[in-house]
């Protein structure tokens, strides 16, 4: 049983290992590109604002982490930074829920089984 936990234990070192590495690497690799001036203005302005960094770093947690907990925290964390610009989008969005809702409904009608 001790050994089954110093095993577990080095399993979880090893992850953690891991995901730091590869979100040190990731960030390293950002900032070059950003200082190369190799990406549109526009896509690096969105990519290298500091409200999308918790989300970069909670999905890196989330894929190579074999405990969740840290990269679910950092992507609510980097949702919440984002609120303002998620509510934005979902008024952006609501403007076109009738009319497509009735083109779907049309069409449906229109082209879905005819039953005799």
């Amino acid at each position: 049983m001790i050994f089954n936990l110093k095993n577990n234990d080095m399993i979880a070192k090893k992850d953690n290992r891991l995901a730091w590495g590869v979100t040190l690497l990731f960030f390293g690799s950002l900032f070059l590109i950003h200082q190369l001036h190799i990406l549109p203005e526009v896509l690096d302005s969105y990519i290298f604002e500091f409200k999308n960094y918790p989300l970069y770093m909670g999905l890196i947690f989330l894929l190579l982490n074999s405990n969740k907990t840290l990269g679910i925290v950092l992507i609510v964390v980097g949702l919440l930074f984002r609120l303002s610009d998620i509510i934005q989008f979902t008024r952006n969005i609501s403007d076109f829920i009738w009319p497509v809702l009735l083109i779907a409904a049309g069409a449906i009608l229109v082209f879905g089984k005819k039953y005799k």
